[in-house]
């Protein structure tokens, strides 16, 4: 029996984590704790504890030397999630004034993010760039 090349295409049903969210908040702390913008009424928060990200922080946005970092979610408490990374050097995260600037975000990282963890029977949150599940 041969097989498709495109057979992969069905993922089984699972939480899908938006490709990137808004940071509007980052302390300067150990461990580090992330507020995102999340709409409490017409969104969720979908990222859980053991997830992999990545922050990309905007020079404007003054806390330069967290731009890049993977950081692992220890917790997730409604818009706030605390990340395994020691902040407490770190310049003062700032909102720069109103413009056409990039946003500060937080987006999924890493093969951590797996649809399903056969170890811990626990569903993991995946990101789908083209809901193909690529």
């Amino acid at each position: 029996m041969t097989i498709p090349n495109d057979a992969n295409i069905y993922l089984p049903g699972t939480i899908q984590v938006p490709s990137s969210i808004v940071i509007t908040a980052i302390t300067q702390s150990n461990p580090m704790v992330v507020t995102i913008d999340v709409d409490p009424v017409s969104e969720s928060n979908t990222y859980i504890a053991g997830q992999l990200v990545k922050l990309t922080v905007p020079i404007t946005y003054k806390m330069f030397q967290a731009d890049g970092l993977l950081g692992q979610i220890l917790d997730v408490s409604g818009s706030d999630l605390t990340l395994d990374l020691d902040s407490r050097l770190f310049d003062p995260f700032i909102i720069p004034a109103a413009g056409k600037l990039q946003p500060a975000s937080l987006a999924p990282s890493g093969s951590r993010n797996l649809p399903f963890n056969n170890v811990t029977s626990s569903v993991i949150p995946f990101q789908s760039l083209n809901n193909r599940g690529n």
